[in-house]
């Protein structure tokens, strides 16, 4: 029976050469030269007993076969960097490092004060605050990049694990002297047209606000996007348009009157904060101990 060996030394070879598509380019990144490269996929394809590329004058490219192992040295190669990532996370809470990513509004508004009373207590701990939307977070918690991650939109990410720790309200505010703002009734199909405000694609905040606006009928207007919160309250003060923005970060511009909330219920959006982890990650004295923190922030629902 024909003996099949495959050392992961020979899978890289395969791997790295189905990418680029060249020997060329797979010689130099691999620092090994053409025809030793050469010779070691093929004789990866004697022992397999098929051929994994064809030859072509411009480059390699897949055979069925080649395709098939492909999916699988994807598959192999992305485990080996999660368990170098796991490994990297373990030496670093050893030693005392707390790596968080969070989405706009709670790492702008509710994280900073949070980190300065965790590092009163905890003055040796190195900490680092990756700030990115909902979709950057989640997929930094479940590539390992963070060890906790906090949202403020939905959880689309398989195989993260969510609970809820604050609540959070989002606005729709206008500027001081804004024309919807002097009239007598202001229903929701006044903002028909109306020049919007809003988050980038990706952005919790936007999907949530998007999926408002879809379930009342508004037909859109114009829309600005902007990376972060900052700039659209810039936006709003400035006279750009309509935005919906967290109560947390415009109590100044409420209480000064430089910005006015529209009058409308029904437009404003309840939202949880939550924290995200992976559900088998190991932990630490210091990541507990900050969880143990943010319980400490934990709010009562609200009845309605």
């Amino acid at each position: 029976m024909h003996k099949m060996h495959m050392n992961l030394h020979h899978l890289s070879v395969f791997h790295t050469i189905a990418i680029t598509g060249s020997i060329t380019a797979s010689s130099q990144q691999l620092h090994i030269s053409q025809p030793a490269l050469s010779h070691e996929l093929k004789n990866l394809e004697d022992r397999l007993g098929v051929a994994l590329f064809e030859r072509l004058p411009r480059g390699m490219r897949l055979t069925h076969a080649g395709e098939v192992l492909r999916d699988y040295a994807d598959r192999l190669f992305e485990i080996a960097r999660t368990a170098e990532s796991e490994m990297r996370a373990i030496a670093e809470a050893r030693k005392g490092a707390l790596t968080l990513g969070a989405s706009n509004t709670i790492g702008t508004y509710v994280l900073p004060r949070l980190l300065a009373h965790f590092r009163r207590d905890n003055p040796d701990v190195r900490i680092s605050l990756f700030v990115g939307n909902t979709a950057q977070i989640s997929q930094g918690v479940a590539d390992m990049r963070f060890a906790l991650g906090f949202i403020e939109g939905p959880l689309h990410t398989d195989g993260l694990v969510a609970e809820r720790f604050q609540d959070d309200e989002l606005l729709p505010v206008v500027a001081a002297g804004h024309p919807l703002l002097s009239r007598k009734r202001l229903g929701i199909d006044s903002l028909d047209g109306e020049p919007l405000l809003v988050r980038e694609a990706g952005s919790g905040t936007r999907e949530l606000l998007m999926d408002m606006l879809q379930v009342h009928q508004v037909k859109l207007g114009s829309m600005m996007e902007f990376g972060n919160t900052e700039a659209i309250k810039q936006a709003a003060i400035n006279g750009g348009g309509i935005a919906w923005l967290p109560r947390i970060s415009m109590a100044r511009e409420l209480e000064s009157g430089v910005l006015f909330t529209l009058p409308v219920k029904s437009l404003v959006i309840n939202r949880p904060f939550r924290v995200i982890r992976r559900p088998r990650a190991h932990s630490s004295a210091v990541i507990d101990s900050f969880l143990a923190l943010l319980s400490l922030q934990k709010q009562p629902k609200k009845s309605d």
